[in-house]
């Protein structure tokens, strides 16, 4: 018999479906397809590490060789001994194979030659096969005819954490399953809930930081968990704990780095950089960090619900109200100069030496207006402490513009994309989109510098960063309307406007006499090349 282990996350391992968390659209699908017998040749799952890939196979294999049902006619794998011996590892039908290790067609001529013969004990003989992107090409070609059409006594369960190096000719031929990260609050549920089995105290704060550190995986976090309940120094694990074990930086001093950069406190910066480094803070993880903040700071300034979530500290809404103050251009400036020097730190024989140039650089790029030599600086060149707004500017947004351009929906998506192009290139991309998903354009051109749009309210996203690079160069006027078309629901106009003139063509009507119910549910439209473009 397996010898149970103390290892939280093999001791908790799920032995079913009502032990799996997060997955509830797998299990249903899965648990119906076996109960009507709708089995499919092959089952492929994919995510992220630790989220129940491997296991959920495991499960599956238990169901299909499952001989103990329940009053409902359901698989009863507690008590079935065929899924004891799965459990154990000691079931001669349910075939576990590590593809890193086994890649060569040799190995996938020996699955193709075992596979014909009749299962020992069960009613199937299942290949679970692990991390299957890891296999040769030839390898794929070779299991491509047995995955189609394979013994009925055969099933296939592939699992992978990289699905887009699995050949396309595999993936038809399977019934694909994608595992979601889990939620931060379904993942503390289940944490405490073994931390009280396990008589594991902890603090919140604590908590919150393992979630942080797995990702949305559970092995992850079970395993942080049994890492920190060694490492504490007491009866509770302390947050302080965790980040000495992990290497992280303390939240407060990443809040405080990033105000020292935004408010150009460059002495601050350095004396708080070395002290980190003399705790041990990782150099990479600070950068890494670092990104996180702006990132979620960013989707702040678009979205302030974000304000609601539960697992949010004092310190973290304390530093969100702090960063509302900053436009997304300085912002998005900050991201591209740590972004950069991510990839320097990863070459630099000093990180240390090099992350502090970085922050540095980050400090000066969104403080100092009179740098005109950096190119990043270039792309989002904003000035917050504007006071006075141009006349023209005020005018435009409570005026009506009576005169309506009349455009086809072909023009009116050109139009869109060449202010994007226009707006990325000159001042931030990321910017020209959060302005364009908000706004319809009626008017742009580059040549008579004038920008009309239509919007549904005056401080739309991206309004403050718009009115402040225009202002010099352009005439812009911006009209409330109760009702726009952005460029998303343009394109969906337009897509319509084509099938409805291709449904008119004689060759669709010709369809239509041989296949009477023929619709045409999308069309594309192709560029024309150059005829001497091959």
């Amino acid at each position: 018999m397996k010898h149970q282990s103390n290892i939280l996350a093999l001791k908790y391992r799920p032995k079913d479906f009502s032990d799996l968390i997060g997955q509830d659209y797998l299990v249903e699908t899965i648990q119906k397809s076996i109960e009507q017998n709708k089995i499919p040749n092959a089952y492929i799952f994919t995510g992220i590490r630790g989220v129940g890939k491997t296991t959920t196979a495991r499960i599956v294999a238990k169901m299909l060789n499952c001989t103990v049902f329940d009053g409902e006619n359901k698989p009863d794998l507690q008590k079935c001994d065929q899924a004891l011996a799965i459990t154990e590892d000691r079931h001669p039908d349910v075939i576990e194979i590590d593809a890193a290790s086994n890649t060569s067609v040799e190995n996938a001529r020996e699955i193709i030659e075992n596979v014909k013969y009749n299962p020992v004990l069960g009613k199937y003989k299942v290949y679970i096969i692990d991390e299957v992107h890891m296999l040769s090409k030839s390898a794929f070609n070779a299991l491509l005819k047995t995955l189609e059409e394979p013994p009925p006594h055969s099933k296939f369960i592939f699992a992978t954490t990289e699905i887009s190096k699995v050949p396309v000719t595999i993936l038809s031929r399977c019934q694909r399953f994608d595992l979601r990260r889990i939620e931060k609050k379904e993942l503390a549920n289940f944490l405490e809930k073994i931390a009280l089995k396990e008589d594991i105290s902890l603090e919140k704060e604590a908590l919150n930081l393992i979630i942080k550190a797995s990702d949305g995986s559970v092995r992850d976090s079970l395993s942080i968990l049994d890492q920190a309940n060694i490492f504490k120094s007491g009866n509770e694990i302390k947050a302080a704990e965790i980040i000495n074990m992990l290497g992280f930086a303390k939240m407060g001093d990443l809040y405080t780095l990033s105000k020292n950069i935004l408010e150009n406190n460059l002495s601050d910066l350095m004396s708080m950089l070395n002290d980190m480094y003399e705790r041990g803070s990782e150099t990479s993880k600070i950068i890494e960090d670092l990104m996180s903040i702006i990132n979620w700071s960013c989707k702040l300034k678009i979205n302030q619900n974000l304000l609601n979530d539960e697992f949010l500290t004092d310190e973290d809404k304390s530093f969100a109200n702090f960063i509302l103050q900053y436009d997304h251009g300085k912002l998005n400036i900050f991201w591209q100069s740590l972004m950069k020097g991510y990839d320097e730190i990863k070459i630099s024989p000093h990180p240390h030496s090099t992350l502090e140039m970085i922050l540095l650089r980050s400090a000066f790029l969104i403080n100092d207006e009179s740098s005109d030599g950096s190119e990043e600086k270039k792309k989002s060149k904003i000035n917050p402490k504007q006071t006075n707004p141009s006349p023209n500017l005020d005018q435009a947004v409570q005026n009506k513009v009576e005169d309506e351009i009349s455009m086809s929906l072909k023009e009116k998506i050109n139009i869109h994309q060449d202010f994007f192009q226009f707006y990325g290139k000159n001042f931030s991309p990321l910017m020209a989109g959060i302005i364009i998903e908000n706004c319809e354009i009626i008017k742009f051109s580059e040549s008579e510098k004038r920008l009309i749009i239509h919007v549904l309210k005056e401080n739309f996203s991206g309004s403050e960063e718009l009115k402040a690079n225009l202002k010099d160069d352009f005439k812009v006027d911006i009209v409330v309307k109760k009702k726009i078309d952005n460029l998303d629901t343009i394109k969906k106009l337009y897509k319509k406007e084509l099938i409805d003139i291709e449904m008119q063509t004689d060759d669709f009507k010709k369809v239509l006499a041989k296949f009477p119910n023929a619709k045409i549910i999308d069309i594309e439209e192709l560029e024309r090349g150059d005829e001497n473009d091959g």
